[in-house]
């Protein structure tokens, strides 16, 4: 992974706060990303758009008209299954197989997860490897806290357990005690970019914090949707 000094001082600064409006969309940060990124790092870029992907096909699959621009793939390119990656192509073939999972769209995650991890090992990706493994440790335990109130099975929901431990104890108590779904969900996207930055490492000038930029970009992007008339499923449920 090169150095990427130009890309890091072409990129605008990020908000302040969750809310404030971004100098620059998100989308058109992606496409920044993309025309200035080493031919060799592409993939690791694309595998962390991945995750907009799968949330996107998550959407449309299931009949929402929710969709998020920035990822690697189109609206037209998901509705007509063109173009799709491998993971969601093997998630297609289990669905039409009537393999039975407790959410069939947790299965659409582990396989995403799954593909990205595995091409951030392949490179040595560091950031991608240490936040991603964080962020579905954070999902398995939100999932967990959820299922509390539905008496449901958590080990049928717990995405890619592989044994480490992450101490959410703190962030879960300030959850657990929102009455408003919304605040819960700022403290979380919160927490997620202190763990971005954690992970992004001391050079800002790497592969790495260009990665952990365009997650923050992400996060900062879906909080300016507030601004605008929106579904309250839509934001909370869309993967953003």
């Amino acid at each position: 992974m090169g150095d990427y000094y130009f890309l890091a001082c072409l990129l605008p600064p990020l908000p302040f706060a969750l809310g404030e409006k971004m100098a620059v969309p998100f989308p058109e940060i992606t496409r920044m990303g993309r025309r200035n990124t080493e031919p060799s790092d592409v993939q690791l870029l694309q595998a962390q758009l991945s995750v907009i992907d799968a949330a996107n096909w998550e959407s449309i699959d299931q009949g929402r008209d929710h969709f998020l621009e920035g990822g690697t793939l189109t609206r037209e390119e998901i509705k007509t299954k063109q173009n799709l990656p491998q993971f969601i192509r093997q998630f297609m073939d289990e669905k039409e197989r009537e393999i039975r999972y407790a959410c069939i769209y947790d299965r659409l995650w582990e396989l995403c997860y799954k593909a990205l991890l595995t091409r951030a090992q392949e490179a040595g990706c560091r950031y991608l490897m240490d936040y991603f493994v964080w962020e579905i440790h954070l999902r398995n335990r939100l999932t967990a806290l959820r299922l509390r109130e539905s008496e449901g099975i958590v080990a049928d929901h717990t995405l890619l357990p592989d044994g480490r431990t992450f101490d959410f104890s703190s962030l879960l108590s300030q959850v657990d005690g929102q009455k408003n779904p919304l605040e819960a969900e700022r403290i979380i996207d919160g927490e997620r970019l202190k763990w971005i930055s954690h992970c992004q490492g001391a050079d800002p000038f790497s592969f790495d914090a260009i990665l952990s930029y365009v997650a923050s970009a992400a996060i900062y992007e879906r909080w300016e949707r507030l601004g605008i008339p929106y579904d309250i499923d839509n934001f909370l449920y869309s993967g953003g």
